[in-house]
């Protein structure tokens, strides 16, 4: 059924794009940045820039954040941007520039009528690259949704989330209602809110009637939102010291009718909270959302935390989650470690199943204090 629906999709969009081919080609007016790379290229600490980070309100612009190898030379960088059909840039793709503080680009649209500006930051991958306590106390706005952050002395993490999926279903929600949200009453503080949604009767039709509240280290691409949504979702981070322990506080309750196949069961429901750790030496710079349904391996896969008790509590229960090493048998080269080629991945969710887009609506997970425990 969903294929059928995805198809009918599929060939209405086809039917437009073949239409206007038939009348005279207008000006473009989109202003975006569709890739971004850096030159020289071996000074980039991943494989993968990210360009699709939505608008700050701080920044008054859209962030692009390039990390680079401890010890790179900030002030005489070249970032080269691919563009939309048409568009121009300034400063030039391309032009050597000081990143010691962020850049600003504006792109304005073939037909002149519109642009954006982009703030371009870059910053060294240290040995202590991201924050390891997590609060979930800092939010900022983008849309109508939150993106959470954590600020860590010099150190920062923007976390992931598929609330801009969401967006594109439910475009006139209010941040408290999307799938990945903050409350107010955490267990010290605020806290993480993660609520598993109805996507209503667009959802639906594109064969993806539910969204699951998550969060994770990592990237959403929305540009494979509806096409490849399990590719959507991109877990880890370079990680340069060995992740022994995930520990914090939550609480759950599960949504009263499981969605499942285009109908509701009387499955229950189940939360999902696991981190891991991969070697990215070999081309692999991040893992997707296949990984539950593909058991949580992979072939890079070097050690797995899972949370195995997973119920339902309306008391603060705390988590500790221990890395096992000893099921992929591979050891931590030291070398390998210093120079960050092995990556982390913490990724939470309403609904385990919920990649699938199978849960309970109303399925709700508060988690609070979170720790990443490393030696």
């Amino acid at each position: 059924m969903k294929k059928t629906y995805v198809t009918t999709v599929g060939t209405f969009l086809l039917g437009l794009t073949l239409n206007s081919c038939i009348q005279e080609e207008a000006p473009n007016a989109e202003a975006d940045i569709t890739a971004c790379s850096l030159l020289p290229v071996d000074c980039l600490a991943s494989n993968t820039i990210e360009v699709g980070l939505p608008y700050s309100d701080e920044l008054n612009a859209y962030p692009i954040e390039i990390k680079v190898k401890e010890g790179t030379d900030l002030s005489s960088l070249a970032p080269t941007f691919e563009l939309t059909p048409g568009a121009t840039i300034s400063p030039e793709s391309g032009s050597i520039h000081d990143f010691s503080s962020p850049v600003r680009y504006t792109v304005t649209s073939e037909d002149r009528q519109w642009h954006r500006t982009y703030s371009v930051s870059v910053t060294e991958q240290t040995s202590t690259n991201i924050p390891t306590v997590y609060h979930f106390e800092n939010v900022k706005t983008s849309g109508n949704y939150y993106v959470f952050y954590e600020q860590q002395g010099e150190h920062s993490l923007t976390w992931a989330s598929g609330n801009g999926g969401y967006a594109l279903a439910v475009s006139q929600a209010a941040a408290k209602d999307y799938p990945t949200t903050q409350d107010d009453n955490g267990w010290n503080g605020k806290c993480l809110k993660l609520v598993t949604r109805s996507t209503g009767s667009l959802g639906s039709l594109v064969g993806m009637p539910i969204a699951a509240g998550n969060l994770f280290i990592g990237q959403f691409d929305l540009t494979n939102a509806l096409t490849a949504p399990l590719k959507a979702t991109k877990f880890g981070i370079p990680f340069y010291s060995k992740p022994i322990r995930l520990t914090g506080y939550y609480k759950y309750k599960a949504g009263e009718q499981f969605f499942a196949n285009g109908a509701y069961t009387d499955q229950k429901d189940v939360f999902d909270i696991y981190a891991f750790f991969f070697d990215n030496s070999n081309g692999t710079s991040m893992l997707d959302g296949s990984l539950p349904s593909n058991g949580y391996t992979h072939p890079d896969m070097v050690a797995v935390a899972r949370i195995k008790d997973a119920h339902e509590t309306d008391e603060w229960t705390s988590f500790s989650l221990n890395f096992d090493y000893d099921s992929f048998g591979k050891g931590i080269d030291a070398q390998k470690l210093a120079e960050g080629k092995y990556s982390l991945g913490i990724v939470m969710s309403s609904s385990k199943d919920g990649a699938s887009f199978e849960g309970a609506p109303g399925s709700t997970l508060l988690i609070d204090e979170m720790e990443l425990i490393f030696e």
